[in-house]
């Protein structure tokens, strides 16, 4: 390859690109489809995703996996997912923590059981509270498309400039891809993300820029703690269901933690999300 070869420079610095893009055109519109329409649709979607996550989680983590840890763990998100969109977070909760109990029992023998509880305990917690912000009554619509405004521009840019302008790197142990320019990127688009959705409904900028930044935070950093897990498990993805991207956990790692923050400041501290008033 040449300096004159600019087309192969770009495919050196990112061989899956067209990968990605394609497999976004694809899953944005779904995905958005089923945040609209809300209600059945969306809890569904999420059910299924998480169910794919589970899995993905468990198949990483444990070589010797046996069918009752994936049913175990696949049981545990679906069935959190279900409940929190049934308007019953105590008993998601408490069906959180039997699950996560009984993935930490299934694998006590074989040890590792500490990294297969928190793993079911993270993905069924982060797509459980996603779908109790959706279905709360008058800003659940509005609340997800703010964190999704958020998520994925912090995400996308965040792996651009990363990518494309390279400098030092964030944490080379957990990813030798991910930079300094990467994370300041994603702050600054995260949190222009969120502004500018906020502001489209009429809501306050300053406001949904500070609590924009946190999340945009979360969303980098969970794609940081996904690197992580991957590396120490010695696999490069989760899964290899989406093209240009590996499996469903490489796809939403960064909304995943995000998520949690998000959901977490949504119903501990309503008075401070940026929609709590419409």
């Amino acid at each position: 390859m040449t300096q004159s070869d600019p087309q192969a420079a770009s495919k050196a610095r990112d061989p899956v690109l067209l990968k990605r893009i394609l497999s976004a055109l694809i899953l944005a519109p779904v995905a958005l489809a089923c945040v609209i329409a809300g209600g059945q649709a969306f809890s569904i979607f999420i059910a299924a995703f998480s169910a794919a996550m589970a899995w993905e989680w468990i198949r990483m983590s444990d070589a010797t996996a046996r069918p009752r840890a994936f049913a175990t763990a696949t049981g545990t998100a679906v069935g959190a997912a279900l409940l929190a969109a049934q308007g019953t977070p105590a008993w998601a909760a408490f069906w959180i923590l039997a699950g996560s109990v009984g993935v930490f029992m299934d694998r006590r023998p074989r040890g590792g059981a500490t990294i297969s509880l928190l793993g079911v305990l993270y993905v069924a917690a982060s797509t459980a509270l996603l779908v109790a912000m959706r279905s709360q009554p008058e800003t659940g619509l509005i609340s997800v498309l703010y964190l999704l405004a958020v998520v994925w521009s912090a995400d996308t840019f965040a792996y651009v400039a990363g990518t494309w302008l390279g400098g030092p790197k964030l944490l080379p142990v957990a990813s030798p891809n991910k930079t300094w320019s990467g994370l300041v990127a994603g702050l600054i688009f995260g949190v222009a993300g969120g502004t500018l959705l906020a502001m489209s409904f009429e809501l306050g900028a300053g406001h949904a820029a500070l609590v924009a930044l946190p999340i945009a935070l979360a969303a980098v950093l969970g794609d940081l703690v996904m690197s992580l897990a991957k590396r120490r498990f010695g696999v490069k993805d989760a899964g290899s269901v989406i093209p240009g991207h590996g499996g469903v956990l490489d796809r939403v790692d960064a909304l995943m933690l995000a998520t949690l923050v998000a959901g977490g400041l949504m119903l501990m501290a309503p008075q401070v999300w940026p929609v709590g008033t419409l």
